[in-house]
């Protein structure tokens, strides 16, 4: 479902919609980083409202509005006065057999491989971002069962917004933003690079997608390739889901990296990724409120959370599918997209310590410090508790504990958190991907006892 009536409501009473030339440029891949990278230049205000008033216009053409989207054309200062839906598409074009000389219509027709609805929520300064996975399983029209990374190479952006929105109980969407590979590396490298953890030694080759990854455990600093390689990796036994998680650690860092003071100095080098990488139906109007909006949060308002299902079996399907979870996302869309169907309407129980399904990690160096969580647990009503083998995402601050809504239900993280006395709460989808609520143990958890 598409709405029309207007997002951003301006100092200008008689916007008009207005055509605009097709771009000719190259457009980007990795979706949310343009959203990170508007953030850190709105501060330099004046500066950035120039640039994007001499740039050349960041749409594809009318070939790629969403129906029902109306421009805002005024260059005037903008807000945002609702909730605003984007879908952000990420395009792999790394395998293209012409790698950097195809053209924008080739760029962007590929696999939508990183997939993510953003919703903006100006009344409580917050940001809730949905991760899809791309073997999501859906029915496309004319198709049947696909994966739905293959609905923006069957009818781009248009099309992969009508699936996302019927998929997900008729979510409206507002805008959309697709970025390919190249523009990835770009921003990365105009930064500097970006640090991370490695949790462990990466080797793959893959020559049909053109993809080689020799990648070494440990805290390290990635350029641009060398990252979106770390966000690539598949080969493991979470495949496309832990892929999900890497994406949502890499954000988290690259945020991280943008708003430090040093980053000014790379403003320029952002903006020229920004003007030539970005395909998107937004206006410089609405790109400018965004900008206002992004400026002011605080990370701590940004909920990451991923669609809830499991794999496919070799019995069901000859192909592998992330199969979604009706009732979890029906529950996860009520919260954090406010969208209500039948699956989420009737009155439900209050989650009880026993049903919490607790997965426990220990990033500190005391071998015991585990049993001991689980002992405290147990002592105030924790039963479903297990020590899981997920990869501990070490940009976490260790010296506290990490306690992850793995599943979005914060209530019953801030429960968790109530029953240990110490610990930070966060909304992500970078825990142990069966738990409820994910339990990184830090040093702070040892200093308590």
């Amino acid at each position: 479902m598409l709405p029309e009536d207007d997002l951003l409501a301006t100092q200008d009473e008689e916007n008009q919609p207005t055509d605009k030339p097709k771009s000719t440029q190259k457009k980007l891949s990795r979706p949310w980083l343009i959203l990170v990278g508007i953030a850190v230049v709105s501060c330099f205000g004046g500066v950035f409202s120039a640039f994007l008033l001499t740039a050349t216009p960041l749409q594809n053409g009318k070939s790629s509005r969403l129906p029902n989207s109306r421009d805002i054309t005024s260059m005037m200062s903008a807000t945002i006065d609702k909730p605003v839906n984007i879908l952000v598409l990420g395009i792999d074009n790394s395998g293209h057999p012409h790698k950097n000389q195809f053209t924008p219509a080739e760029a962007l027709a590929g696999n939508s491989d990183t997939m993510l609805l953003v919703r903006l929520i100006p009344q409580t300064r917050q940001v809730n971002i949905l991760s899809i996975p791309r073997d999501t399983q859906v029915q496309i029209p004319g198709r049947g069962v696909d994966k739905i990374n293959d609905a923006n190479v069957i009818g781009g952006a248009k099309l992969a917004a009508q699936i996302v929105s019927t998929s997900l109980g008729n979510v409206p969407i507002d805008r959309y933003m697709r970025l390919d590979t190249e523009g990835f590396i770009q921003l990365v490298d105009a930064i500097g690079g970006v640090e991370i953890t490695v949790p462990k030694k990466m080797d793959y080759v893959d020559h049909t997608q053109k993809l080689e990854i020799h990648l070494a455990s440990g805290r390290q600093k990635l350029n641009g390739q060398h990252l979106q390689e770390y966000i690539r990796f598949r080969h493991d036994d979470l495949g496309d889901i832990g892929r999900v998680q890497r994406q949502q650690q890499v954000l988290k860092a690259i945020l991280s990296e943008l708003l430090q003071p040093a980053t000014i100095g790379h403003v320029p080098e952002l903006l020229q990724v920004v003007k030539n990488n970005v395909d998107t139906d937004l206006s410089v109007g609405e790109i400018l409120a965004l900008t206002q909006f992004l400026t002011h949060i605080d990370q701590r308002h940004v909920n990451m959370v991923m669609l809830p299902g499991r794999f496919s079996t070799k019995q069901e399907f000859r192909l592998s599918y992330w199969i979604e979870n009706p009732q979890a996302a029906a529950t996860m869309l009520a919260q954090y997209f406010d969208i209500h169907t039948p699956a989420n309407t009737l009155p439900k129980s209050n989650l009880s310590f026993k049903q919490i399904k607790l997965a426990v990690l220990n990033a500190t160096d005391k071998a015991d410090q585990t049993s001991k969580t689980f002992a405290l647990l147990r002592k105030q009503g924790f039963e479903n508790i297990y020590r899981s083998k997920h990869e501990i995402d070490n940009t976490y601050n260790t010296s506290e504990t990490q306690i992850i809504a793995q599943q979005g239900n914060i209530e019953a993280a801030k429960a968790v958190q109530q029953a240990l006395g110490v610990g930070q709460v966060q909304v992500a989808a970078t825990g142990d991907i069966w738990s409820d609520v994910t339990v990184i143990i830090g040093a702070d958890l040892n200093n308590r006892r």
